[in-house]
């Protein structure tokens, strides 16, 4: 009879283990989606020239809220030298947040579900031409890593729309590599002069 007693005790408490364990490794924790909803603040882009790699050019735009409004902007002009072609890189964090939040790996770790476009306006329309070169595991560009080709002429001026287009497979938003959705994580302006 007490070695039932104490096996029944034993399973109960066994199961108040299981129970606790349960609920503790149940806690809500911080998902994905919720990570998504984090945008950033924070955008630089980085060109190195292809064919002397000791030249380098950056162009940083910052805001106090984030990367889809105009709200306490402050950015940089991005200066391209005539006649020259670049390898190039962006970046994107939110340093509102404590600790920084570094979204440059998610865009990548989610790279079926974001794409950069880089559209060039104004008189460096014709002049300036980026190309992506980083793909998705679907083939399709992803845009953190680009070459940009700059032709020979004189001293123009434009402006740099850099737009990550969010996709959402369970919204029927699907990536096709041409589209933009109708969802950004990234919508600015950046000056460009080419001289």
């Amino acid at each position: 009879m007490n070695i039932v007693i104490r096996i029944a005790r034993r399973s109960a408490l066994l199961a108040m283990c299981l129970v606790s364990f349960g609920i503790i490794s149940c806690e809500r924790r911080p998902t994905e989606p919720e990570l998504e909803e984090v945008l950033p603040n924070v955008v630089t882009l980085t060109l190195t020239e292809a064919a002397n790699t000791s030249n380098r050019v950056s162009a940083t735009w910052r805001s106090t809220a984030n990367a889809t409004t105009t709200m306490g902007v402050r950015v940089d002009t991005l200066v391209l030298s005539a006649g020259r072609n670049y390898t190039g890189t962006i970046t994107a964090i939110n340093d509102l947040k404590t600790p920084n939040v570094d979204l440059t790996a998610e865009y990548r770790k989610h790279a079926d579900e974001h794409q950069f476009f880089y559209t060039v306006s104004g008189d460096a329309a014709g002049r300036v031409r980026f190309q992506i070169t980083d793909r998705d595991g679907n083939n399709l560009p992803l845009g953190l890593q680009y070459t940009v080709a700059v032709s020979t002429g004189a001293t123009v001026r434009g402006t740099l729309n850099v737009v990550l287009s969010h996709y959402d497979p369970k919204d029927g938003k699907r990536k096709d590599g041409i589209t933009r959705s109708t969802e950004s994580d990234i919508d600015i302006n950046i000056p460009l002069v080419v001289r």
